[in-house]
């Protein structure tokens, strides 16, 4: 059986592509609508009480998380719980530095991959995210695990790295929705209507994955990851990712009347 802890848009859909794959999987989390509404769509089992696994048979856990914090809390939880052997994915975007101190901090009879992901809840419930991965050299059941979440695994040498890599990826997404959404503003204040570039650089030399999906994008994670990035290297290159960022995204989706 699999443990997904963290039913969110990442974890939760994991966790549905597992068990639509027919994979037994259990989720958790502390939301309990959340716990309902994910057990009655999978039609697997879920709760907020650890003490109820049956912990011999938990092949794997993944820990799809927000914040550092948590997933210590996680970690604390699961040791509390069980003294047995785990393999555990760590899916949530840490600092490169919280990365290292916490997988670092794991019992000495786990297998810990730091997994951070890309491809949002879409490609979670395709199994077409990208991983990137550290940890262990994986066996060939992790293997086909992966196998089954993913659609690209990126595997690196050390604890941090996949971080860093998914930091660096996400800035680079956040200049471009940034940028794209600064065009279709000024095109506005010039005497353009924002939807009519908006269908032109949907077809033409301005086009981004960003801009394509710029109506749904959730950009309060990117956000979150550029924060990150600068917490880890103190400044980016210059590119306009300044404190507007949010707002010049929200009035681009104004122009182009998306609540």
């Amino acid at each position: 059986m699999h443990l997904v802890i963290g039913l969110g848009p990442i974890g939760g859909n994991i966790g549905a592509h597992l068990a639509q794959l027919g994979q037994e999987v259990y989720g958790y989390d502390f939301n309990a609508e959340r716990v309902r509404e994910w057990s009655d769509e999978t039609q697997s089992p879920a709760g907020s009480d650890l003490a109820a696994l049956d912990w011999p048979s938990i092949d794997s856990v993944h820990v799809a998380v927000r914040l550092a914090e948590q997933v210590s809390s996680v970690f604390a939880a699961l040791q509390d719980h069980t003294a047995r052997p785990l393999t555990v994915f760590v899916h949530t975007t840490l600092a490169p530095e919280d990365a290292r101190k916490i997988m670092s901090s794991a019992p000495d009879n786990w297998r810990v991959f730091e997994a951070p992901v890309s491809g949002g809840p879409q490609g979670a419930r395709q199994g077409s995210m990208t991983i990137f991965l550290a940890g262990p050299d994986a066996t060939p059941a992790e293997d086909r695990l992966l196998a089954d979440i993913s659609g690209r695994v990126f595997s690196m040498e050390s604890y941090g790295q996949p971080a860093l890599v998914k930091l660096l990826n996400n800035a680079l997404a956040t200049y471009n929705l940034a940028a794209t959404a600064r065009m279709l503003t000024l095109a506005e204040h010039l005497g353009t209507p924002a939807k009519g570039l908006f269908d032109v650089i949907a077809v033409s030399t301005g086009q981004s994955w960003m801009s394509d999906n710029l109506v749904d994008v959730q950009y309060d994670l990117l956000l979150k990851d550029v924060g990150l990035l600068r917490g880890e290297i103190g400044a980016l290159p210059a590119g306009g990712l300044d404190d507007d960022v949010e707002q010049a995204i929200l009035q681009a989706r104004a122009l182009l009347s998306i609540d």
